[in-house]
């Protein structure tokens, strides 16, 4: 599958590693210089440094044959943008993490698949850990 995969935070770049183990093809659009130079090192993958605001910089990842978005920014207005122009596109699978609760209708009227306060999440699992 080809996947686009917005911002290098940690979960972004755990994602990026287990997808290019399975085979995927990625592009990674980072706006952090050091963080795409950083992940360019790491991984045999595309990396567009930019911001997700332009919308060339989607067509030049070639969003209309993307398979996937995946917007793991901390920054949940970059996730949205990013969800806006993959519905845009026709991209059939769109998933994003959503860092406030608060944030989520605006990304289920869209469509997204997502994963509220990810950070939650992990420390939910490791409290599970003590019973």
């Amino acid at each position: 599958m080809y996947l686009i995969v917005i911002g290098a935070e940690v979960e972004g770049r755990r994602f990026i590693e287990m997808a290019v183990e399975q085979g995927h093809e990625i592009t990674l659009i980072e706006s952090s210089e050091e963080k795409a130079r950083q992940i360019l090192k790491e991984n045999d993958i595309r990396v567009l440094h930019g911001d997700i605001a332009d919308n060339d910089i989607f067509k030049e990842a070639e969003a209309a044959r993307a398979d996937a978005v995946v917007a793991s920014s901390y920054d949940d207005s970059k996730n949205l943008m990013a969800m806006v122009l993959a519905q845009e596109y026709d991209v059939q699978a769109r998933i994003s993490l959503i860092n406030q609760k608060s944030h989520s209708k605006m990304f289920e009227k869209l469509g997204v698949k997502a994963l509220s306060d990810p950070a939650g999440v992990v420390a939910s699992r490791l409290l599970e850990f003590l019973r």
